[in-house]
């Protein structure tokens, strides 16, 4: 079968597991992945636009089944038009029964099959809503991939493990209840105030919870208690009666590492489907019952058992198994609400041979090698790089350069110091100084063929641009360090050949709004840094502290407050450390056991300090702070440490100096990084090729247009859509001045696109009319002004969206055509050729 998985919860690898055993079945799988957000109905214009666009992309797949996460990511029109796929649809219920009111119960009737999560009272609930059996119960699964099996892989760290947050309202008295023990736990998620000194630290990724997980001696539950939601947005009269969450994602979590489960519940019978999970009536108990299992001498038989359980009715694997048998078989329905809670165990994945025990791969070495290959170009050319901060080497103007050189072509270094004068104020007011074209023009002494602007806040006028093309000059534009979008950004995305954006929530905002010349491109790290990291012979054995400002560093001391305790020395690049000025002190200096690297609070975002790239280049282990900047290069947990309370730094540094395959794993994924999306030889490889790649992805065709009449070579009309989002006019000459362009244009729009689309018409990438597009009028027709010194005029029209949050979708798109295409106004005949070329979305 073809099955769609629409949207994702905050576990993302519910989702991504169960993708992995549909695919190993023999299905054919598209996974949206976390699209929407929020557990009622989207209603928001951009959002329903988003959400719409993701529903695109599965009805392009056509699904024999689309499988959704999160019912309130479709809202009725939606969930209407992916009905009308003919798909069947599968809603599961992973928050049941506390949204009922706000987005499960309206859609149970509209949903082919409903899988929920809960026990017999929650199946008769619904029952009893509805007057029929709605649905049978569908809990929570994962696989190996994402949690293999370690229980007692790690020395022990503590008695037990808690996953979950404790910090809320509904959560907070889980706190109270964990610090009363006096059997040792540690917490894993949002503690909030820490009273008792038993915050184990956030765990940001599958694999620090696989580390955690190896360290414990057996995990707890503690349930989520319907009673708790009173006086909440989710409360209804009624969900007090239907008791507890019968296995949160937790649960399975555990079951998979093989750790011995001890739950709270007040029925063990809700249980009954995980018989190996230890089961107390209260808190009172849970001392007890955690040494008694831990003393017991069948801890290892328990343990196995519990993965055992998981590989055969919480696996991934069973789950498809399940969905495979209610998709063709509906007898479902003849059974009572207790037969429907354990219907779903009758699924043995082992039995059927399609899970097997395995456990956790160990990561052998941290052994580097060398990876980053540069090829020289094979057109060297010459390129100018006008910015600041040659005098670090960690700077974009000095990676740049380094970079370039390496790949071939001759580099002429434009510090800015010598250069102001290249400098002007602008006359758009748009920008503080903009370049003046001709200033630079007759300062260089070599004439570039590319002119990269790094780490400067300037623009530059449409006129600047048009003079730099006549020279013969491109012109890119990278470092910008711009925390939003806007129309100053807009511009001088219209205006240059490339735009490299280190925020990359504003990349691809512009993106979105078609400006095809902007990428995220964050600091970078080159392959001269990596050959003198190769030459040091020793890696110190201290903790380095490598950022912007000390002040940065202080401004996020809780994070790093463990530092004291340890030696340490710091580097930070505005107090000028030599390290700054020379690849090989720098490589030394980096090449420790740990690097800690604060964001860069100076720049909006904020951001990470150029420094992070070499930290990971460095082979060394860094920690960065959670929640900001470093969620630009890479995941959290994944390449780097994230901190952000005060102890996590030295618990999770002392469970990685214990564990060689952790740290192993951590290095690996951050030499993938910085090989990969940090690497300056790609990357700058890539921008080239970018900036002179010749015009493509669309057609062209040519005609000759004598005395303002088109011949019969050039089609007379064009359309703009999903298909097709941009169309350019272009003349080789025209004589004479005041010379327009004439032209009709129609276009569609439904009531769902009204308002949300512009029409732009641009000459020479400068904007010459705008119009947002409304249900009427649908045709106008428009006379272009082409300024009188231009030669080769273009005109551009275009689709784009009128808000950046606008996801553009083939079925959510508007159209236009355009026709009755005229030069006029010339005081001379006009002979000349006229080329025609269209760009698909995207391209």
């Amino acid at each position: 079968m073809k099955i769609a998985l629409f949207d994702g919860i905050v576990e993302t690898h519910v989702a991504s597991s169960l993708e992995r055993a549909l695919v190993a079945a023999g299905h054919q799988v598209l996974n949206t992945g976390k699209v929407g957000h929020g557990y009622k109905f989207a209603t928001g214009r951009s959002q329903l636009h988003t959400l719409s666009n993701a529903l695109d992309t599965v009805v392009d797949f056509q699904p024999d089944v689309i499988f959704v996460f999160r019912p309130a990511s479709l809202p009725s029109p939606l969930l209407e038009r992916a009905k009308r796929t003919g798909a069947r649809m599968v809603a599961w219920l992973s928050d049941d029964p506390v949204l009922w009111d706000l987005s499960y119960g309206p859609v149970v009737d509209s949903y082919d099959i409903v899988l929920h999560c809960g026990t017999a009272r929650v199946l008769d609930f619904y029952e009893s809503m509805f007057g029929r059996p709605t649905g049978i119960n569908f809990p929570f699964w994962t696989d190996q991939t994402a949690f293999p099996y370690v229980y007692g892989s790690q020395p022990r760290e503590s008695d037990a493990m808690f996953l979950g947050n404790v910090h809320d309202e509904v959560r907070r008295t889980r706190y109270f209840d964990l610090g009363s023990l006096s059997s040792s736990i540690r917490i894993h998620g949002n503690v909030g105030r820490d009273y008792f000194n038993i915050a184990g630290g956030f765990l940001d990724s599958d694999a620090e919870v696989v580390d955690a997980g190896a360290r414990a001696g057996l995990a707890v539950n503690i349930p989520q208690y319907f009673r708790d939601h009173q006086g909440l947005e989710t409360w209804f009269d009624g969900l007090d009666k239907l008791g507890f969450f019968q296995y949160p994602s937790r649960v399975i979590q555990y079951a998979a590492m093989g750790l011995p489960i001890i739950s709270v519940v007040p029925d063990s019978d809700d249980l009954a489907s995980f018989p190996e999970i230890v089961c107390v009536d209260s808190i009172a108990q849970l001392d007890s019952a955690i040494q008694s299992v831990l003393a017991s001498p069948s801890l290892q038989d328990l343990s196995k058992a519990t993965h055992e359980r998981f590989l055969r009715n919480y696996s991934a694997a069973a789950r498809v198994m399940a969905l495979e048998s209610v998709l063709s078989d509906d007898s479902w329905k003849t059974l009572d609400s207790r037969e429907r809670s354990l219907w779903f165990t009758q699924f043995d994945a082992v039995e059927a041979g399609r899970e097997e025990a395995r456990e956790g791969a160990v990561v052998e070495s941290d052994k580097r090698r060398e990876v980053i290959e540069v090829s020289q170009t094979v057109e060297p050319r010459c390129i100018g790089v006008l910015g600041v901060g040659f005098g670090r080497v960690t700077s974009t103007s000095s990676v740049t350069v380094r970079t370039l050189q390496a790949l071939g072509h001759r580099v002429n270094v434009l510090d800015l110091s010598q250069y102001k004068s290249v400098l002007v104020p602008d006359p758009n007011n748009e920008y503080k100084f903009v370049i003046n074209a001709v200033k630079f023009l007759e300062a260089v002494k070599e004439r570039p063929e590319l002119l990269v602007v790094s780490n400067l806040d300037c623009g530059i006028t449409q006129a600047g641009r048009e003079q730099l093309l006549e020279a013969g000059v491109r012109l890119a534009v990278i470092g910008v360090e711009s925390a939003k979008g806007g129309k100053k950004l807009e511009r001088l995305a219209g205006r240059v050949d490339y735009l490299g954006v280190l925020n990359p929530q504003v990349a691809d905002g512009l993106k979105s709004d078609h400006f095809d010349s902007v990428e995220h491109l964050p600091h970078l790290v080159d392959r001269g840094f990596l050959n003198a990291i190769e030459k040091v012979p020793v890696r110190g054995q201290q903790a380095v502290v490598a950022g912007k400002r000390r002040l940065h560093f202080s401004k996020q001391a809780a994070a790093f407050r463990d530092l004291a305790d340890w030696p340490s020395t710091e580097l930070f690049i505005e107090e000028s450390p030599e390290e700054y000025k020379d690849l090989d002190m720098l490589a030394a200096a980096l090449k420790s056991t740990v690097v800690v690297a604060p964001f860069d609070a100076s720049v909006p975002g904020p951001l990470p300090s150029e420094v992070l790239p070499f930290a990971l280049a460095a082979g060394s282990l860094v920690v960065v702070p959670r929640g900001v900047g470093p969620m630009n290069i890479c995941e959290p947990g994944t390449a780097s440490v994230s901190v952000r309370e005060k102890g996590e730094l030295a618990l999770k540094l002392s469970r990685l100096a214990s564990s060689p395959a952790s740290t192993a794993r951590i290095l690996a994924a951050a030499e993938e990084v910085v090989t990969g999306p940090l690497n300056a030889e790609r990357r700058l490889a890539a921008m080239m090729e970018q900036i002179f790649a010749e015009p493509s992805g669309g057609k062209a065709i040519a005609g000759t247009m004598v005395d303002g009449q088109q011949d019969a070579g050039l089609v007379p009309e064009w359309h703009l859509g999903y298909e097709q989002k941009s169309l350019s006019l272009a003349h080789e000459r025209i004589k004479g001045k005041g010379t327009d362009l004439v032209v009709t244009v129609d276009h569609r729009v439904t009531e769902d696109t009204a308002g949300l689309y512009q029409l732009v018409v641009s000459v020479e990438g400068a904007p010459a009319y705008v119009e947002n597009l409304r249900m009427s009028p649908t045709s106008r027709h428009l006379r272009i002004r082409i300024p009188k010194t231009i030669k080769h005029p273009t005109v551009s029209f275009g689709i784009r969206t009128a808000d950046k949050s606008v996801k553009p979708g083939p079925g959510f798109f508007p159209s236009a055509t355009v026709s009755n295409v005229e030069w006029v106004g010339a005081t001379e005949a006009v002979h000349s050729v006229s080329a025609v070329s269209t760009s698909p979305w995207g391209a």
